[in-house]
């Protein structure tokens, strides 16, 4: 069983896979986690090579892609030596840190994925009714809105 640093790691992998699809740093990153994945293997790697691929080719990776990765992460973590362990959570957490550095500086600090269907903010948010309109804002994590708009009265001010 993979320590909880270690499961936390390899669940930033995931997410990270998912937030590298379609970057410039793609090419380079696919070929560094087929390695790490593969330890060595080339049928191993040539396999991980092909589900990245599939992975970038999606229109809009989901979650449950980043937790298929976090999953492969694990599995691997879990299967190490304690040396090789150490090694192999170095490498992820370099490649985790290298995609993190590509996403803007928000308040979260983190990476926001959406499910089918969903909005995934990763900054402020604002949801606001217009024309009769009504909004709606679900948050599942985080601090809710200051001042949500509720529909039929006017937005409420700063310090009201």
């Amino acid at each position: 069983m993979l320590t909880e640093s270690l499961a936390a790691l390899a669940a930033a992998g995931g997410t990270a896979v998912v937030s590298a699809a379609g970057t410039e740093l793609w090419e380079t990153f696919r070929s560094r986690v087929a390695t790490l994945l593969g330890r060595g293997n080339d049928a191993t790697e040539r396999i991980t090579l092909e589900r990245l691929d599939r992975t970038a080719a999606e229109r809009e990776p989901a979650a449950a892609d980043a937790s298929a990765w976090a999953s492969r992460f694990s599995d691997v973590l879990e299967e190490a030596s304690p040396e090789e362990q150490e090694r192999l959570a170095a490498q992820l957490q370099e490649l985790v840190d290298q995609i993190n550095s590509l996403q803007p500086a928000a308040d979260s600090g983190g990476i926001a994925i959406a499910g089918p269907g969903g909005v995934a903010v990763n900054g402020p948010n604002r949801v606001e009714a217009r024309d009769g309109g009504y909004a709606a804002n679900v948050q599942h994590f985080g601090s809710p809105s200051e001042n949500p708009t509720v529909p039929g009265r006017p937005p409420a001010r700063p310090g009201a």
